[in-house]
Protein backbone atom coordinates (compact mmCIF):
# COMPACT_ATOMS: atom_id res chain seq x y z
CA UNK A 1 0.00 0.00 0.00
CA UNK A 2 1.41 3.35 -0.60
CA UNK A 3 1.05 5.23 2.92
CA UNK A 4 -0.69 4.60 6.08
CA UNK A 5 -4.59 3.90 5.94
CA UNK A 6 -6.45 4.92 9.23
CA UNK A 7 -9.61 3.31 9.90
CA UNK A 8 -11.77 4.30 12.73
CA UNK A 9 -11.03 0.40 14.16
CA UNK A 10 -7.68 -0.05 12.88
CA UNK A 11 -4.47 1.70 11.76
CA UNK A 12 -2.75 0.07 8.87
CA UNK A 13 0.39 0.35 8.79
CA UNK A 14 2.41 1.29 5.41
CA UNK A 15 2.72 -1.33 3.20
CA UNK A 16 0.51 -3.68 5.20
CA UNK A 17 -1.91 -5.58 3.65
CA UNK A 18 -4.89 -6.14 6.58
CA UNK A 19 -6.92 -9.21 5.74
CA UNK A 20 -8.99 -9.00 8.71
CA UNK A 21 -10.56 -5.45 8.08
CA UNK A 22 -14.56 -6.10 7.77
CA UNK A 23 -15.58 -2.67 6.09
CA UNK A 24 -16.15 -1.73 2.48
CA UNK A 25 -13.09 -0.66 0.22
CA UNK A 26 -13.21 3.10 0.38
CA UNK A 27 -14.44 3.23 -3.42
CA UNK A 28 -16.99 1.26 -2.49
CA UNK A 29 -18.87 3.78 0.07
CA UNK A 30 -21.69 5.62 -1.99
CA UNK A 31 -21.15 9.66 -2.05
CA UNK A 32 -22.78 10.24 -4.96
CA UNK A 33 -25.46 8.82 -3.70
CA UNK A 34 -25.97 9.83 -0.39
CA UNK A 35 -25.04 13.37 -1.82
CA UNK A 36 -28.04 13.16 -4.03
CA UNK A 37 -30.37 11.77 -1.28
CA UNK A 38 -28.84 14.90 1.35
CA UNK A 39 -30.37 17.33 -1.37
CA UNK A 40 -33.46 15.76 -1.96
CA UNK A 41 -34.21 15.70 1.80
CA UNK A 42 -33.13 18.84 2.97
CA UNK A 43 -34.91 20.60 -0.42
CA UNK A 44 -37.92 19.65 1.43
CA UNK A 45 -40.19 22.66 3.52
CA UNK A 46 -40.49 20.56 6.53
CA UNK A 47 -37.77 20.06 8.53
CA UNK A 48 -38.97 17.53 10.98
CA UNK A 49 -36.11 15.55 10.88
CA UNK A 50 -34.01 18.09 12.74
CA UNK A 51 -36.08 18.08 15.92
CA UNK A 52 -35.50 15.33 18.68
CA UNK A 53 -37.76 13.02 17.01
CA UNK A 54 -40.35 10.15 17.97
CA UNK A 55 -39.06 7.44 20.67
CA UNK A 56 -39.27 4.61 17.92
CA UNK A 57 -37.58 6.85 14.91
CA UNK A 58 -38.26 8.72 12.25
CA UNK A 59 -42.04 7.62 11.15
CA UNK A 60 -41.60 8.69 7.62
CA UNK A 61 -38.30 6.47 7.53
CA UNK A 62 -40.23 3.28 9.41
CA UNK A 63 -43.00 3.38 6.47
CA UNK A 64 -40.12 3.15 4.04
CA UNK A 65 -38.15 0.96 5.84
CA UNK A 66 -40.85 -1.57 6.22
CA UNK A 67 -42.09 -0.99 2.23
CA UNK A 68 -38.35 -2.22 1.59
CA UNK A 69 -38.18 -4.95 4.11
CA UNK A 70 -41.01 -6.90 2.55
CA UNK A 71 -40.28 -6.57 -0.75
CA UNK A 72 -37.05 -9.24 0.85
CA UNK A 73 -38.79 -11.20 3.79
CA UNK A 74 -41.66 -13.98 3.13
CA UNK A 75 -43.72 -11.91 5.65
CA UNK A 76 -45.04 -7.80 5.37
CA UNK A 77 -43.05 -5.83 7.69
CA UNK A 78 -45.03 -3.25 9.65
CA UNK A 79 -43.63 0.27 10.41
CA UNK A 80 -44.71 -0.41 14.19
CA UNK A 81 -42.75 -3.62 14.49
CA UNK A 82 -39.71 -1.36 13.75
CA UNK A 83 -37.14 0.66 16.01
CA UNK A 84 -34.34 2.60 14.75
CA UNK A 85 -30.74 2.32 16.18
CA UNK A 86 -27.57 3.52 15.75
CA UNK A 87 -25.83 0.59 14.34
CA UNK A 88 -26.15 -2.91 15.59
CA UNK A 89 -23.42 -2.42 18.50
CA UNK A 90 -25.63 0.67 20.27
CA UNK A 91 -28.30 -2.01 19.54
CA UNK A 92 -26.61 -4.62 21.26
CA UNK A 93 -25.81 -2.23 24.17
CA UNK A 94 -29.04 -0.69 24.57
CA UNK A 95 -30.69 -4.10 24.91
CA UNK A 96 -28.52 -4.71 27.63
CA UNK A 97 -29.47 -1.94 28.85
CA UNK A 98 -32.87 -3.14 29.18
CA UNK A 99 -32.81 -6.51 29.26
CA UNK A 100 -29.96 -7.97 31.58
CA UNK A 101 -28.40 -6.51 35.03
CA UNK A 102 -24.45 -7.64 36.08
CA UNK A 103 -23.64 -11.13 36.24
CA UNK A 104 -26.49 -12.43 34.59
CA UNK A 105 -25.91 -15.10 32.00
CA UNK A 106 -26.08 -14.89 28.35
CA UNK A 107 -25.91 -17.25 25.21
CA UNK A 108 -23.58 -16.51 22.49
CA UNK A 109 -22.29 -18.98 19.83
CA UNK A 110 -18.58 -20.30 19.55
CA UNK A 111 -17.39 -18.56 17.86
CA UNK A 112 -18.66 -15.38 17.64
CA UNK A 113 -18.60 -11.65 16.49
CA UNK A 114 -15.88 -10.39 18.93
CA UNK A 115 -16.98 -6.81 19.05
CA UNK A 116 -20.49 -8.04 20.39
CA UNK A 117 -17.87 -10.20 23.28
CA UNK A 118 -16.44 -6.93 24.20
CA UNK A 119 -19.93 -5.15 24.62
CA UNK A 120 -21.08 -7.61 26.84
CA UNK A 121 -17.41 -8.39 28.94
CA UNK A 122 -18.29 -3.96 29.29
CA UNK A 123 -21.75 -5.14 30.86
CA UNK A 124 -20.60 -7.65 33.41
CA UNK A 125 -22.42 -10.83 32.01
CA UNK A 126 -21.50 -14.34 32.12
CA UNK A 127 -20.94 -16.11 28.98
CA UNK A 128 -21.87 -19.50 27.97
CA UNK A 129 -21.55 -21.02 24.50
CA UNK A 130 -23.52 -22.92 22.29
CA UNK A 131 -21.27 -24.76 19.53
CA UNK A 132 -21.67 -23.73 15.62
CA UNK A 133 -21.35 -26.22 13.24
CA UNK A 134 -21.84 -26.13 9.08
CA UNK A 135 -25.53 -25.98 9.90
CA UNK A 136 -25.38 -22.96 12.30
CA UNK A 137 -26.10 -23.04 16.01
CA UNK A 138 -25.90 -26.44 17.74
CA UNK A 139 -30.15 -26.41 18.94
CA UNK A 140 -29.96 -29.54 20.85
CA UNK A 141 -27.24 -27.90 22.74
CA UNK A 142 -28.76 -24.81 23.47
CA UNK A 143 -31.50 -27.44 24.52
CA UNK A 144 -29.55 -28.75 26.97
CA UNK A 145 -28.29 -26.01 28.43
CA UNK A 146 -31.67 -24.39 28.98
CA UNK A 147 -32.78 -27.43 31.33
CA UNK A 148 -29.78 -26.31 33.94
CA UNK A 149 -29.54 -22.43 32.74
CA UNK A 150 -31.87 -19.42 32.86
CA UNK A 151 -30.36 -17.28 30.46
CA UNK A 152 -31.44 -13.24 29.95
CA UNK A 153 -30.76 -13.53 26.25
CA UNK A 154 -29.43 -15.91 23.16
CA UNK A 155 -27.33 -14.05 20.38
CA UNK A 156 -26.93 -15.34 17.18
CA UNK A 157 -25.65 -14.47 13.60
CA UNK A 158 -28.31 -16.81 11.63
CA UNK A 159 -27.28 -15.87 7.96
CA UNK A 160 -23.40 -16.04 6.49
CA UNK A 161 -21.94 -16.06 10.10
CA UNK A 162 -19.19 -13.76 11.85
CA UNK A 163 -16.63 -15.32 11.56
CA UNK A 164 -17.33 -18.72 10.07
CA UNK A 165 -20.05 -17.17 7.32
CA UNK A 166 -22.02 -20.61 7.77
CA UNK A 167 -25.76 -19.99 7.75
CA UNK A 168 -28.25 -21.42 10.10
CA UNK A 169 -30.60 -24.01 8.16
CA UNK A 170 -34.47 -23.76 7.84
CA UNK A 171 -34.76 -26.43 10.09
CA UNK A 172 -32.32 -25.36 12.30
CA UNK A 173 -34.01 -21.88 12.79
CA UNK A 174 -37.70 -23.69 13.46
CA UNK A 175 -35.64 -25.77 15.88
CA UNK A 176 -34.62 -22.85 17.48
CA UNK A 177 -38.24 -20.91 17.75
CA UNK A 178 -39.71 -23.40 19.06
CA UNK A 179 -36.93 -24.10 21.48
CA UNK A 180 -36.97 -20.34 22.79
CA UNK A 181 -40.84 -20.14 22.90
CA UNK A 182 -40.92 -22.90 24.74
CA UNK A 183 -38.22 -21.04 27.28
CA UNK A 184 -39.49 -18.14 26.98
CA UNK A 185 -35.93 -17.16 25.99
CA UNK A 186 -35.06 -13.36 23.93
CA UNK A 187 -33.51 -14.61 20.63
CA UNK A 188 -31.14 -11.41 19.78
CA UNK A 189 -30.51 -12.18 16.39
CA UNK A 190 -27.55 -10.23 14.28
CA UNK A 191 -28.42 -9.99 10.62
CA UNK A 192 -26.74 -7.55 9.03
CA UNK A 193 -25.21 -10.05 6.09
CA UNK A 194 -28.35 -11.61 4.73
CA UNK A 195 -28.80 -9.19 1.33
CA UNK A 196 -25.34 -9.99 1.11
CA UNK A 197 -25.89 -13.05 -0.86
CA UNK A 198 -23.58 -14.59 -3.54
CA UNK A 199 -24.34 -17.99 -4.80
CA UNK A 200 -27.27 -19.59 -2.95
CA UNK A 201 -30.65 -17.46 -1.30
CA UNK A 202 -30.24 -18.10 2.40
CA UNK A 203 -33.61 -19.35 4.49
CA UNK A 204 -36.07 -16.54 5.54
CA UNK A 205 -34.63 -14.14 8.41
CA UNK A 206 -35.57 -14.61 12.06
CA UNK A 207 -37.33 -11.67 12.21
CA UNK A 208 -39.85 -13.99 9.98
CA UNK A 209 -40.83 -15.60 13.64
CA UNK A 210 -40.94 -12.34 15.78
CA UNK A 211 -44.62 -13.52 16.88
CA UNK A 212 -43.38 -16.73 17.28
CA UNK A 213 -41.37 -16.51 20.28
CA UNK A 214 -39.47 -13.31 22.11
CA UNK A 215 -36.95 -12.30 19.23
CA UNK A 216 -35.26 -8.81 18.18
CA UNK A 217 -33.98 -9.37 14.92
CA UNK A 218 -31.18 -6.60 14.09
CA UNK A 219 -30.69 -5.00 10.51
CA UNK A 220 -27.87 -2.21 9.65
CA UNK A 221 -26.88 -0.45 6.66
CA UNK A 222 -23.43 -0.54 7.78
CA UNK A 223 -22.43 -3.37 5.02
CA UNK A 224 -25.05 -2.33 2.62
CA UNK A 225 -24.82 1.85 2.17
CA UNK A 226 -22.21 3.00 4.70
CA UNK A 227 -20.57 2.39 8.51
CA UNK A 228 -20.05 5.51 9.08
CA UNK A 229 -24.22 6.08 8.83
CA UNK A 230 -24.31 4.46 11.89
CA UNK A 231 -28.36 3.71 11.37
CA UNK A 232 -29.39 0.48 11.51
CA UNK A 233 -32.86 -1.11 13.21
CA UNK A 234 -34.74 -3.41 15.43
CA UNK A 235 -37.51 -5.95 14.00
CA UNK A 236 -39.69 -7.16 16.82
CA UNK A 237 -43.27 -7.75 17.83
CA UNK A 238 -45.17 -4.26 18.91
CA UNK A 239 -45.13 -5.48 22.82
CA UNK A 240 -41.41 -5.29 22.66
CA UNK A 241 -41.21 -2.42 20.28
CA UNK A 242 -43.37 -0.62 22.91
CA UNK A 243 -41.05 -1.90 26.06
CA UNK A 244 -38.19 -0.67 24.35
CA UNK A 245 -39.73 2.76 23.44
CA UNK A 246 -40.24 3.77 26.98
CA UNK A 247 -36.54 3.55 27.74
CA UNK A 248 -34.99 6.33 29.31
CA UNK A 249 -32.61 7.23 26.61
CA UNK A 250 -35.45 7.81 23.92
CA UNK A 251 -37.46 9.73 26.37
CA UNK A 252 -34.55 12.10 26.74
CA UNK A 253 -32.90 12.18 23.45
CA UNK A 254 -35.83 11.87 21.14
CA UNK A 255 -35.62 9.10 18.43
CA UNK A 256 -32.30 7.66 17.10
CA UNK A 257 -30.57 9.53 14.67
CA UNK A 258 -33.11 11.35 13.14
CA UNK A 259 -31.65 13.30 10.41
CA UNK A 260 -29.25 10.49 8.92
CA UNK A 261 -32.95 8.52 8.55
CA UNK A 262 -34.42 11.18 6.87
CA UNK A 263 -31.45 10.84 4.56
CA UNK A 264 -31.43 7.09 3.88
CA UNK A 265 -35.10 7.64 3.43
CA UNK A 266 -34.47 8.88 0.26
CA UNK A 267 -32.11 7.01 -0.60
CA UNK A 268 -34.25 4.22 -0.63
CA UNK A 269 -37.66 6.14 -1.81
CA UNK A 270 -35.01 7.13 -5.09
CA UNK A 271 -34.14 4.01 -5.74
CA UNK A 272 -30.61 3.75 -5.29
CA UNK A 273 -30.12 1.54 -2.40
CA UNK A 274 -31.01 -1.65 -4.20
CA UNK A 275 -28.54 -0.83 -7.36
CA UNK A 276 -25.99 0.31 -4.84
CA UNK A 277 -26.73 -3.29 -3.06
CA UNK A 278 -26.89 -5.04 -6.67
CA UNK A 279 -23.49 -3.29 -7.17
CA UNK A 280 -21.61 -5.21 -4.13
CA UNK A 281 -22.95 -8.21 -4.57
CA UNK A 282 -21.23 -8.15 -8.04
CA UNK A 283 -18.18 -7.15 -6.44
CA UNK A 284 -17.68 -8.84 -3.47
CA UNK A 285 -18.33 -12.27 -5.57
CA UNK A 286 -16.01 -11.21 -7.82
CA UNK A 287 -13.56 -10.47 -4.97
CA UNK A 288 -14.49 -13.93 -3.29
CA UNK A 289 -14.45 -15.72 -6.58
CA UNK A 290 -10.62 -14.69 -7.23
CA UNK A 291 -9.55 -14.64 -3.33
CA UNK A 292 -10.56 -18.30 -2.46
CA UNK A 293 -8.66 -19.45 -6.10
CA UNK A 294 -5.68 -17.63 -5.17
CA UNK A 295 -6.09 -18.69 -1.43
CA UNK A 296 -5.97 -22.48 -2.70
CA UNK A 297 -3.00 -21.89 -4.69
CA UNK A 298 -1.20 -20.28 -1.89
CA UNK A 299 -2.45 -21.84 1.21
CA UNK A 300 -1.12 -25.41 2.47
CA UNK A 301 -3.37 -28.16 2.33
CA UNK A 302 -2.94 -28.29 5.76
CA UNK A 303 -5.44 -25.28 6.08
CA UNK A 304 -9.02 -25.44 6.05
CA UNK A 305 -11.80 -23.48 4.40
CA UNK A 306 -14.94 -23.28 2.83
CA UNK A 307 -15.84 -21.22 0.40
CA UNK A 308 -18.83 -19.23 2.05
CA UNK A 309 -22.19 -18.08 0.30
CA UNK A 310 -22.26 -14.60 1.52
CA UNK A 311 -21.23 -12.33 3.94
CA UNK A 312 -17.64 -10.87 4.25
CA UNK A 313 -15.60 -13.45 5.42
CA UNK A 314 -13.40 -16.80 5.23
CA UNK A 315 -13.31 -18.81 8.13
CA UNK A 316 -9.68 -20.75 7.57
CA UNK A 317 -8.76 -24.08 10.19
CA UNK A 318 -5.04 -24.06 10.67
CA UNK A 319 -3.10 -27.56 11.86
CA UNK A 320 -4.59 -28.18 15.37
CA UNK A 321 -0.60 -27.25 16.65
CA UNK A 322 -0.45 -23.85 15.58
CA UNK A 323 -1.37 -20.54 17.13
CA UNK A 324 -2.86 -18.39 15.46
CA UNK A 325 -1.88 -15.46 17.76
CA UNK A 326 2.20 -16.63 17.61
CA UNK A 327 1.58 -17.14 13.44
CA UNK A 328 -0.17 -12.72 13.17
CA UNK A 329 3.42 -11.97 14.55
CA UNK A 330 5.30 -13.53 11.73
CA UNK A 331 2.54 -12.67 9.40
CA UNK A 332 2.99 -9.11 10.44
CA UNK A 333 6.60 -9.10 10.39
CA UNK A 334 6.03 -10.39 6.22
CA UNK A 335 3.36 -7.26 5.84
CA UNK A 336 0.27 -9.35 6.09
CA UNK A 337 -2.09 -9.76 8.51
CA UNK A 338 -5.82 -11.06 9.82
CA UNK A 339 -7.92 -11.92 13.07
CA UNK A 340 -6.94 -14.61 14.91
CA UNK A 341 -9.41 -16.86 16.51
CA UNK A 342 -9.41 -16.47 19.86
CA UNK A 343 -10.84 -13.28 19.49
CA UNK A 344 -13.99 -14.83 17.97
CA UNK A 345 -14.13 -17.29 21.22
CA UNK A 346 -15.06 -15.78 24.97
CA UNK A 347 -13.30 -18.79 26.26
CA UNK A 348 -10.21 -17.94 24.53
CA UNK A 349 -10.22 -20.92 22.33
CA UNK A 350 -10.43 -21.40 18.51
CA UNK A 351 -5.96 -20.78 18.52
CA UNK A 352 -5.81 -22.44 15.17
CA UNK A 353 -8.15 -20.49 13.04
CA UNK A 354 -8.10 -17.35 11.24
CA UNK A 355 -10.73 -14.89 9.90
CA UNK A 356 -10.08 -13.29 6.51
CA UNK A 357 -12.05 -10.47 4.94
CA UNK A 358 -12.74 -9.54 1.40
CA UNK A 359 -14.50 -6.50 1.68
CA UNK A 360 -12.15 -4.06 2.22
CA UNK A 361 -9.23 -4.96 -0.82
CA UNK A 362 -9.11 -5.27 -4.65
CA UNK A 363 -8.49 -8.40 -6.54
CA UNK A 364 -5.13 -7.56 -7.26
CA UNK A 365 -4.43 -6.79 -3.55
CA UNK A 366 -5.80 -9.93 -2.11
CA UNK A 367 -4.55 -11.77 -4.38
CA UNK A 368 -0.63 -10.36 -3.02
CA UNK A 369 -2.39 -10.92 0.36
CA UNK A 370 -3.05 -14.48 -0.32
CA UNK A 371 0.67 -14.67 -1.25
CA UNK A 372 2.22 -13.52 1.42
CA UNK A 373 -0.10 -15.10 4.24
CA UNK A 374 0.60 -18.62 2.23
CA UNK A 375 4.27 -18.37 2.91
CA UNK A 376 4.10 -17.35 6.37
CA UNK A 377 1.89 -20.58 7.17
CA UNK A 378 4.42 -22.65 5.00
CA UNK A 379 6.87 -20.86 6.85
CA UNK A 380 5.44 -21.71 10.44
CA UNK A 381 4.20 -25.45 9.14
CA UNK A 382 6.32 -27.60 12.28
Amino acid sequence: MDSNQTLPQIDIPRDMIHLGVGQPSNHLLPVKELEKAAAHCLSKENSFFLAYGEDRGNANFRQTLAKFLTGRYPNRVDPEQLLITNGNSQALDFICTLFTNPGDTVLVEEPSYFLALRIFADRKLNLVSIPVDDNGLVTNVLKEKLEILKPSFLYTIPTYHNPSSVTLSLKRREDLVKICAQNDLLVVADEVYPFLNYSDDPPPPMGNWIDTCPLISLGSFSKILAPGLRLGWMHTNVVLIKKMAKAGLLDSGGGFNPFTSEIVNSVISLGLLNTHIQRLKKVYAQRLEIFCHQLRMNLPKQAEFKIPKGGYFIWVKLPDNMDAQSLRKAAQKQNVDFNHGALFSHKKGLKNYIRLSFAFYDEEVLAEGAQRLGKVILENLS
